[in-house]
């Protein structure tokens, strides 16, 4: 149930943010270059530190109901660095910011299944605060690679 719920409340996020935007995004100059940066380099940190040089780690989290963890563990390291990369490419920003909110629904269950364990020393946050916190990440992602809604911009 809670993964339902979740994964729900995220996908409504990616439609909000699309529904506000009515169609039209204004780019937002030099803070929305700052926010490309400060949404890439986590995902760059994650692509590489995590994923490729730590995959056996990064495979643990993923629920073993999911086959082909460790695959899956590099295969969305990839995708984390290429989405990074994207979003400083004019002709790709867009659909990169919109891959890696996708992405940031899709491991979701990762972030479920983890909550509250401690795995290499380290406490997992609890559902709420991860799904609060992929909230917060997914709007940034958008916004760093759309820019701002038409419908938030009205000067």
């Amino acid at each position: 149930m809670i993964y339902a719920l979740s994964l729900s409340l995220l996908a409504i996020i990616i439609l909000a943010f699309f529904a506000l935007a009515g169609g039209n995004c204004s780019n937002f100059g030099r803070a929305q270059t700052v926010l490309k940066i400060l949404v890439a380099l986590p995902l760059l940190f994650s692509g590489v530190a995590l994923h490729f040089f730590r995959a056996p780690l990064t495979a643990s989290i993923i629920p073993p109901v999911i086959p082909a963890r460790l695959f899956v563990a590099l295969f969305t390291g990839v995708s984390e660095i290429a989405g990074a990369i994207g979003l400083f490419v004019p002709r790709v920003q867009r659909r990169a910011a919109l891959s890696i909110g996708l992405m940031m629904v899709a491991i979701f269950p990762a972030n479920i299944y983890s909550a509250g364990k401690i795995i290499d020393g380290f406490r997992f946050p609890a559902v709420p605060v991860r799904l609060a916190i992929q909230v917060v990440y997914i709007v940034l992602v958008l916004l760093a690679g759309y820019g701002l809604p038409a419908r938030l911009n009205q000067n």
